[in-house]
C-alpha cells in the first residue's frame, strides 16, 4: 500500500495486506504505516471487541492511543474481504494465491508509543485470520481467472465499508499531517536525531531511523529491532507532547466542522460493521496494551 500523506514520511517496507491489490488504496490521503516485517506470521497481541463510545475515534483519531480503533476498523475491512474472497475460491476449490493475514497496520504520523515501546514495530495478526497460503506452482489460466474474480469479490466488500468514511477520514489526515510544520513540532522534531545519538543509535532523522527498523525486521533481529522502538517511543515522546496537544485543538475545530458527516456515521458504520460480521463470521477488534 503506498503512502498517502502530503507530509514528510519515514521510510518503511509495504503494509501487510489480505490479497495482493485487495487493499486498493483510495485517492484520499492517509499516513503512512509503520514499518512491517514481510513474509511470515506477524505476532498476537490482547485485544478488545467493543467498539469505542464515540465512533469517530475509530476514523479521526487524535492520539496514538485512538489510533488502535482505526487500525481495528481498517483491518476489520480486510478481515471480512479476505473471508469472502476464501469462500469465493472454495467454491470451486481453487487454491489461494501467497499471501500475508490481515494485520493491524499503525501510523507513523500519530505514533502509539506505550504500544510500540511494547511491542515494537512489527504487524500485529488479526484475530479470526486464516494462515497465510503456501507457495504453491504458479496458478494457470483458468485459476487466475478464478483467483481474479474472487479478488473482485474481496474488494467489494472492502470498499463497502471503507466508503462510509474514508472521504473524512482522508480530510483528516492531511489537515492533521501539517501539522509536521507546525513551528513548534519543526523545534522539537530538533531533538530527535540528538536524542537517537544519546542512545547510540545510528541514525539523523527518522528516515534513516525507519531505514534502520526495515534492516533489523528483514535481519530478523527481534531483540534489535525492540531495542530500537524503545529508543523511539523515549525520542518521540517530546515531539508528541508538543504535537499532541496541537493535535487534539484541530481535532476539536475539525469535528465541529463536519459535525453532519460524523453524525451519520455515527449510525451508519455500526450497522455496516455488524451486517458484515454477521455475513462473514467475523469479529471487529482492536490492538490493546
Amino acid at each position: 500500500m503506498p503512502r498517502r500523506t502530503t507530509a514528510p514520511v519515514p521510510v518503511a517496507l509495504a503494509a501487510l495486506a489480505a490479497l495482493a491489490g485487495l487493499t486498493a488504496c483510495s485517492a484520499e490521503p492517509a499516513p503512512p504505516a509503520a514499518p512491517a516485517a514481510p513474509q511470515h506470521r506477524p505476532a498476537a497481541v490482547p485485544v478488545t471487541t467493543a467498539l469505542p463510545a464515540d465512533v469517530a475515534d475509530m476514523v479521526l483519531p487524535t492520539t496514538g492511543e485512538q489510533t488502535r480503533w482505526t487500525q481495528g476498523l481498517d483491518a476489520f475491512g480486510r478481515l471480512a474481504a479476505d473471508t469472502a474472497v476464501r469462500a469465493c475460491l472454495a467454491e470451486t476449490r481453487t487454491p489461494a494465491p501467497p499471501h500475508e493475514p490481515p494485520a493491524f497496520v499503525r501510523f507513523s504520523e500519530i505514533p502509539d508509543l506505550p504500544f510500540i515501546g511494547r511491542n515494537g514495530f512489527n504487524g500485529v495478526i488479526v484475530p479470526g485470520s486464516a494462515d497465510p497460503a503456501p507457495d504453491r506452482p504458479a496458478a494457470g489460466a483458468g485459476q487466475q481467472q478464478v483467483q481474479n474474480r474472487c479478488m473482485d469479490t474481496g474488494r467489494t466488500v472492502d470498499q463497502s465499508l471503507r466508503t462510509l468514511y474514508v472521504k473524512l477520514q482522508g480530510q483528516w489526515f492531511q489537515e492533521e499531517a501539517g501539522l509536521r510544520r507546525h513551528p513548534q513540532v519543526v523545534a522539537a522534531l530538533r531533538g530527535f536525531g540528538p536524542c537517537l545519538a544519546a542512545h547510540k543509535v545510528e541514525a539523523a532523522d527518522e528516515n534513516a531511523f525507519f531505514a534502520l527498523v526495515d534492516r533489523r525486521l528483514q535481519d530478523g533481529d527481534t531483540a534489535g529491532e525492540h531495542a530500537l522502538a524503545g529508543t523511539y517511543a523515549t525520542c518521540m515522546k517530546p515531539v508528541e507532547d508538543v504535537r499532541g496537544e496541537l493535535r487534539r485543538a484541530l481535532g476539536e475545530r475539525f469535528r465541529a466542522a463536519h459535525r453532519q458527516e460524523i453524525a451519520a456515521l455515527g449510525t451508519a458504520l455500526p450497522a455496516r460493521i455488524r451486517d458484515l460480521e454477521r455475513r462473514y463470521s467475523v469479529r471487529i477488534s482492536f490492538p490493546a496494551l
